[in-house]
């Protein structure tokens, strides 16, 4: 396993808009030349009307994660008769393995949710595993916390502090809010892969032995792939996230939220759908 540190440029979130109600940040796998996989995509988003109809997922996790400062909560139905809010602070981590339909929607009066849409990709060996669901309550989130560190360990594990999270495959996830000069350190383990983002202000980044230092503003990401320490510095107050998993280096034949390894099995996955094997949704009236 070849563990040389490789760090990608940084990238700028692409601006998405869809309908009156849904603004984004998006980030594409494609954009850091392999160093977040197993991310495929992820979309930093503020919602606050339903904008998505009933779709389906296949070969992946479909990842929510609610930042604490949402303002109402974001109701999930799926076609495994799931139905409930995910609320402030909360992860809903929806395995949609060999298929499944859902869909998530702000509710209640003035709602507006801000969070994170996370595609996760599954391995080849797990691609057709049962779809099913992990839901962790904001309560149930352990922190890490230093001088001027605050960070919530949403799944896996940084600085000796462990999620509850019972995942498919490892993965972590960390929601980091820096003071003015404070500094914090995870570590990436060897066959691992991390992308940092700057959800709100300025960080400065450096990776293992590397000199070289990395300035991410808001709204900016980088990959990491190789065994390292990351080192996050803060001039000023500063929000982040880290995702991290083992790399599968696995082929990706993406269409739309379904992900395999061979046009073959996209073709069987949308033949299943069709056939209506993922499941039906109907949403209230």
């Amino acid at each position: 396993m070849n563990d040389t540190l490789h760090i990608s440029e940084i990238v700028a979130g692409h601006d998405m808009k869809i309908g009156h109600g849904f603004n984004a940040k998006h980030f594409a796998e494609s954009a850091f030349h392999g160093l977040v996989d197993p991310v495929i995509m992820v979309d930093h988003f503020h919602m606050t009307a339903p904008t998505f109809d009933p779709h389906p997922h296949a070969g992946i996790s479909a990842v929510t994660y609610m930042f604490e400062d949402s303002a109402s909560p974001h109701v999930n139905y799926d076609s495994l008769g799931n139905q409930g809010p995910i609320h402030p602070g909360d992860l809903h981590w929806f395995i949609a393995g060999r298929g499944a339909v859902h869909t998530e929607q702000p509710e209640g009066e003035n709602p507006h949710v801000h969070a994170l849409q996370i595609f996760v990709n599954l391995p080849a060996a797990k691609k057709l595993v049962d779809p099913h669901a992990v839901h962790v309550d904001s309560a149930d989130i352990p922190e890490f916390r230093g001088n001027g560190v605050r960070v919530r360990v949403v799944t896996g594990e940084s600085q000796g502090v462990v999620s509850p999270a019972v995942l498919p495959e490892p993965f972590t996830l960390l929601d980091g809010f820096l003071e003015t000069g404070a500094v914090f350190e995870h570590v990436v383990p060897a066959g691992w892969n991390a992308m940092v983002y700057a959800v709100q202000g300025r960080l400065t980044l450096s990776a293992g032995s590397n000199a070289t230092r990395q300035v991410l503003v808001e709204a900016s990401a980088l990959g990491v792939g190789g065994a390292a320490t990351l080192r996050l510095a803060a001039a000023g107050s500063a929000h982040f996230v880290i995702l991290s998993g083992p790399a599968l280096n696995e082929p990706l034949v993406k269409h739309g939220p379904l992900v395999m390894n061979t046009r073959e099995q996209m073709n069987d996955r949308l033949q299943a759908y069709q056939r209506g094997e993922f499941g039906r949704l109907e949403l209230p009236s």
